[in-house]
């Protein structure tokens, strides 16, 4: 009997004996999980096996105050599985012991070397089980942290894996759900998050629903994500980027992109001058408009997928780069045929027109110490006496069409020659495209699925390459973050590592092309008046009150020529065409009657669709809105969002030396405490470089070290 006849036999015989429920972890006979198979990985020396069950945990919790920050303990939780294509059980129980005693009886039941377990934000639920968890099993034999307290898996020896889910989905629970058109949907609304509860809570009907449907959604969206994949639990990627990369690989050992790498990729020095090069999107206010109510027709222009576009239209450096002797800006400036990096330096830079809306220098890019007497704009230099910054040629190009300068030298010069990306890798990305417009109206887990593999080609050039050291203090929960102690080393094994197949150069001028057309776009703008009418950038977008609709179709025309350069065009799906690259506008979602900006990431504005005021301020959730009383007046310096009508919680993380009891029964060990937390929308210090990832996050965490420990 072959292994797939086992498994239909298993599956049939599970469909007619046993139906779906939720039960208390207790009366649940874990002798069923055993029909459930297991899988091993094919090829290789790898022979371990992982259950095909798929598992997802949760935890709900209580605070101990209402009104006190203090630790507070797990009140509820469940555990989901799925396997043979249907709902197995959902699992509940109260208290942490219960959980770990309930995975321990999963984990004896099912077959495989490993049984992986998802959470849908592992890193909340994690300190509340930490303790308990390692009282059973030990410490972790394994655990991979993206950054403090953020773990991306955790493995133990008895080979129990705890994954995160969320980063693979790139997005909520309740959204993923919606996406996927799963069976069971997140049940909103049906738990009072800020009712006090004990471990000997009788939960009512609406809040089982709640608590079975936060797994059981998330077993039906994994389940989709491995059909709509062709993965099993044992292939999953860990993360959203993971899809693709696993393609690229295969594409790439057959088009040999590993012998193209070993000839280009850089050298450690080289690498280290590109990370100093490398910037992210273009987000920006402009300074003569800042806290102006601006009313009539605002329309926001953005471009069709950004980043795949420069991927296909524009070239890139093919070769490893080599010094370039005694060069000037301006034969730089006049090379189309070369990439160049290097360290540019202007004595006395300042802006041609002060009327330059959107200023590309920028202070945190500049070498450190090397910038004199800034003027600035939020973060954006207007003038100076002196600076140096690492650039290419492409961002120089901006710089001289913005800048004037008393003197300028070039330094650390190196050039390559400039082709487009290889035909395999672009091909693969114009793909990915037409997948996502063929997609678009129809099969909804597909086009998520597509869309994420899409947006993720970039990411996959811009993956660095000598990361940091995050280790968990099991004792105390801390998390240390130490630099490589030899980076050139590290550097040395991502070169060798036969799986590294694309350049991190291509993703520096990835950004630096999609920057350019930005600018470009920004000329769309008519002038009326000495003050520019470029409202806002944000990455791929550009908001404006008086818009030269001729300019943008030139624009478009000459974005569609760069793609059938390269032999690209459009995408036909049912007579209609879709472009990469062009600047679109959409009336209905990106109109507004009136506008207000108070600096980058965050502005406010009425939108012609609904005729409510919307808002994107770094650190406020979007429902913040309704604290202007449909009064976009007062979006202005002082406002308070409040944490109460926002959302936005402060994370307190608590961390006790061991298990305890408190005086309702309640067992308690590591825990994190949310707690309503206003924003007060006021000036951004110019003098802190890196405030907008700071605020990126809608949560501000704060660690602590038992009561009146350290803060």
């Amino acid at each position: 009997m072959t292994k797939k006849e086992l498994e239909r036999i298993r599956g049939q015989y599970l469909a007619e004996h046993h139906k779906y429920k939720m039960m208390h972890w207790e009366d649940f006979d874990y002798k069923i999980l055993s029909n459930i198979m297991y899988t091993k990985k094919t090829g290789g020396r790898d022979n371990r096996s992982y259950s095909d069950a798929i598992i997802m945990a949760d935890t709900e919790t209580s605070k101990k105050y209402k009104t006190k920050q203090y630790h507070n303990h797990v009140c509820a939780w469940t555990i989901s599985i799925r396997a043979f294509d249907m709902n197995i059980v959902t699992l509940y129980g109260h208290k942490p012991t219960t959980f770990v005693t309930c995975l321990s009886r999963i984990r004896k039941a099912l077959q495989g070397d490993f049984m992986v377990v998802y959470f849908h934000n592992l890193p909340y639920d994690w300190p509340f089980l930490e303790l308990f968890l390692m009282e059973e099993y030990g410490r972790p034999h394994q655990q991979l942290n993206i950054k403090s307290h953020y773990p991306l898996f955790i493995t133990f020896d008895n080979g129990i894996q705890l994954r995160d889910s969320l980063i693979l989905a790139q997005r909520s629970l309740e959204k993923w759900a919606e996406d996927m058109h799963v069976e069971h949907q997140k049940a909103v609304g049906l738990w009072e998050y800020d009712k006090i509860r004990n471990q000997d809570e009788t939960f009512s009907q609406d809040e089982l629903e709640y608590i079975e449907h936060d797994t059981l959604a998330g077993v039906e969206c994994i389940q989709k994500t491995m059909d709509a994949l062709g993965k099993k639990i044992l292939t999953m990627p860990y993360t959203s980027t993971g899809i693709v990369r696993e393609e690229v690989r295969k594409l790439g050992k057959l088009n040999c992109a590993r012998q193209l790498f070993e000839k280009i990729a850089p050298t450690f020095a080289q690498y280290s001058k590109l990370e100093k090069l490398y910037h992210g999107g273009y987000t920006h206010g402009n300074r003569h408009l800042i806290d102006e109510l601006l009313k009539g027709l605002i329309e926001c222009y953005d471009f069709a997928s950004s980043y795949p576009f420069v991927m296909l239209s524009e070239k890139f450096p093919m070769e490893k780069f080599t010094p370039f002797k005694d060069c000037k800006l301006k034969t730089i400036l006049d090379n189309d045929s070369h990439a160049f990096m290097f360290k540019l330096i202007l004595y006395k830079p300042r802006l041609k027109d002060d009327f330059i809306p959107m200023p590309v220098l920028q202070v945190s890019k500049c070498v450190q110490g090397t910038l004199i007497n800034p003027v600035q704009d939020n973060g954006r230099i207007i003038c100076a006496d002196y600076l140096e910054v690492y650039t290419n040629e492409i961002d120089a190009s901006i710089i001289a069409d913005q800048y004037d300068w008393d003197g300028d030298l070039c330094v650390e010069v190196e050039k390559a020659y400039k082709d487009y990306l290889p035909r395999w890798f672009t091909d693969y990305i114009f793909e990915l495209f037409r997948l996502k417009c063929a997609l678009k109206n129809g099969d909804p887990v597909l086009y998520a699925l597509a869309k994420a593999r899409l947006n993720s080609m970039y990411g996959l050039c811009c993956q660095h390459s000598i990361k940091e050291t995050i280790e968990e203090n099991y004792l105390t929960g801390e998390f240390k973050v130490t630099d490589n102690s030899d980076p050139e080393a590290e550097y040395e094994k991502y070169l060798n590592n036969k799986n590294n197949i694309l350049p991190y150069f291509w993703g520096c001028w990835v950004t630096s092309y999609a920057m350019k057309n930005l600018f470009e776009l920004g000329k769309c703008v008519k002038e009326d008046g000495p003050i520019s009418h470029w409202i806002y950038s944000d990455t791929d977008s550009i908001y404006s009150d008086l818009w030269d609709k001729e300019k943008i179709a030139a624009y478009n025309e000459k974005a569609k020529k760069k793609l059938q350069a390269n032999n690209y065009g459009a995408v036909i799906i049912d007579a209609k065409e879709y472009w990469l690259g062009i600047a679109e506008h959409d009336d209905m979602k990106d109109t507004y009657t009136e506008f207000k900006v108070q600096g980058a990431k965050r502005y406010c504005g009425r939108k012609v669709k609904d005729g409510k005021l919307h808002i994107t301020v770094a650190g406020v959730p979007k429902k913040g809105a309704v604290c202007l009383r449909n009064n976009i007046k007062n979006f202005k310096k002082g406002m308070k969002f409040r944490g109460k009508v926002t959302g936005k919680n402060e994370h307190r993380y608590f961390y006790v030396d061991k298990i305890y009891t408190d005086r309702h029964g309640n067992l308690t060990g590591h825990s994190i405490d949310l707690s309503p937390c206003d924003y007060l929308l006021d000036n951004v210090s110019i003098e802190d470089p890196d405030w907008m990832d700071r605020f990126m996050t809608e949560d501000i965490s704060i660690q602590i070290y038992d009561e009146g420990g350290i803060y």
